[in-house]
């Protein structure tokens, strides 16, 4: 019996010391992306370009990207009309209700195509042979706002521009066979797109730390199950959390509430994560009950962490 315990305290302590090696995973940066405007009055198909910067920053695998219809939803719900520019107070309501650290809104400020070339007349004939180009041009604003404070982090304009070489029959003045302006302009939508993407890449490593909350649903001794899920988390086995009960009230003048003092009791490590839910272990502090909140650290380390404190 002593050499199991012997050999049990081992297998905890390796897990335990693995955890603090490793320490939490990335964690990705939760962000909305606010339908684009069409601020050049030029047809621009404003929704269809937000669809594309979604798609390419999804593919950066940094940020965790809430789904349009969730967001429209939400605006409905509130009666909350946004789209392209949006003031600091309605990204920090917008920011609150959706659980995000960024907001990107834009407009296209250019959307536009040009053809330039001419006809090389065939002796004899009435007709001749076409030559000729479509250039289209697009330009979109973009802005990334801080949805907690308001705080614009980042402003940016970027161009994209591209051709198509024309070919076909003139005659009369007209020209037969020549490219689809649709083409150009996802073309030269596209290369903006993506220049924004890449200044977008430099936000997560800007932002400060911040935790996320969750609740406790499930308690038995040491063991503690969190509705944090891999469906709607980024946590992973070995993360570090801190539960705590809320105290006192922090109110402003006129009655609304700014914060809530937090009495943190345990530190967590995630175990087993679920789809819905995560397995945690206790790995100090007192029992928790089903209601008790939890928190990710942040840049903070688990010793850093008072029990007791408010």
């Amino acid at each position: 019996m002593t050499m199991k315990k012997g050999i049990f305290g081992l297998i905890m302590f390796a897990f335990v010391f693995s955890a603090i090696c490793v320490g939490p995973a990335f964690a990705k940066t939760r962000i909305a992306v606010i339908d684009f405007e069409d601020a050049a009055g030029s047809g621009a198909p404003a929704r269809a370009i937000t669809d594309m910067l979604v798609t390419e920053l999804f593919n950066t695998n940094l940020f965790t990207i809430i789904e349009r219809s969730k967001i429209d939803s939400l605006l409905f719900e509130q009666n909350m009309v946004i789209s392209g520019a949006i003031d600091a107070s309605s990204a920090v309501k917008l920011g609150k209700l959706l659980g995000v650290e960024l907001l990107i809104t834009g407009s296209i400020t250019e959307f536009r195509n040009e053809v330039a070339g001419g006809a090389i007349p065939i002796p004899g004939l009435p007709a001749g042979i076409a030559i000729g180009s479509r250039t289209g041009y697009v330009t979109i604003d973009l802005r990334a706002i801080d949805a907690q404070t308001g705080e614009i982090r980042m402003v940016a304009r970027e161009q994209g521009a591209s051709n198509q070489t024309l070919g076909g029959v003139a005659y009369d003045g007209a020209v037969f066979g020549g490219g689809k302006i649709g083409g150009v302009m996802a073309g030269a939508t596209h290369k903006a797109v993506l220049n924004l993407v890449e200044k977008l890449k430099e936000l997560p490593s800007s932002l400060p730390a911040r935790s996320d909350t969750f609740n406790v649903i499930q308690t038995n001794g040491a063991q503690v199950m969190v509705d944090a899920g891999s469906s709607n988390s980024d946590l992973t086995p070995g993360t570090f959390l801190a539960a705590y009960r809320e105290g006192a009230t922090i109110t402003a003048m006129d009655g609304t509430v700014l914060d809530a003092e937090k009495i943190y009791l345990s530190i967590l490590s995630v175990v087993e994560m679920k789809p819905n839910y995560c397995v945690c272990s206790i790995i100090r502090g007192i029992p928790l009950a089903r209601g008790d909140k939890v928190e990710t650290l942040g840049d903070r380390s688990p010793d850093a962490i008072i029990l007791g404190s408010r």
